[in-house]
């Protein structure tokens, strides 16, 4: 009678298939990219676009958003207006006093456009003061 020695068969090629899951692993968590556990949470980014020209240069707005809140960055580390989701719908505000001058108020509202052929993209405006945005980001 012969008996079955898989154990004993398997256990040669067992580091090379372990190194091959924890390279596929490695890759993903050393990417720089965020994935979202569920639904949309994430980083997001895009271009945040002045409305009038007075209002300063394009720029590159970055966007964490996990479960029903939301952190926006629309001018590169000067401020974050912070929200909250509600069915795809996003808003919040941030508010800072200027050298005792009266306190500015940036608010952002947008909503998570889930589009039949691509990936969804988060449309929305910036707005403080006479000045407008127009933002769309995209999962990164």
């Amino acid at each position: 009678m012969r008996r079955h020695r898989a154990p004993g068969r398997l256990l040669p090629w067992l580091p090379l298939l372990l190194a091959g899951c924890i390279h596929q692993i490695s890759e993903t968590l050393q990417s720089g990219e965020i994935s979202g556990l569920s639904g949309d949470s994430g980083r997001w980014a895009g271009p945040v676009v002045p409305a009038d020209a007075n209002c300063g240069p394009r720029t590159t707005g970055l966007m964490s958003l996990g479960g029903r809140a939301f952190s926006f960055d629309p001018f590169g580390s000067i401020t974050a207006i912070q929200g909250t989701v509600d069915q795809g719908r996003l808003e919040g505000t941030a508010a800072r006093t200027v050298s005792g001058q009266n306190s500015i108020t940036m608010r952002f509202t947008g909503t998570i456009d889930h589009r039949a052929n691509g990936p969804p993209v988060i449309e929305g405006t910036v707005t403080s003061g006479r000045c407008t945005w127009a933002v769309s980001l995209r999962r990164q």
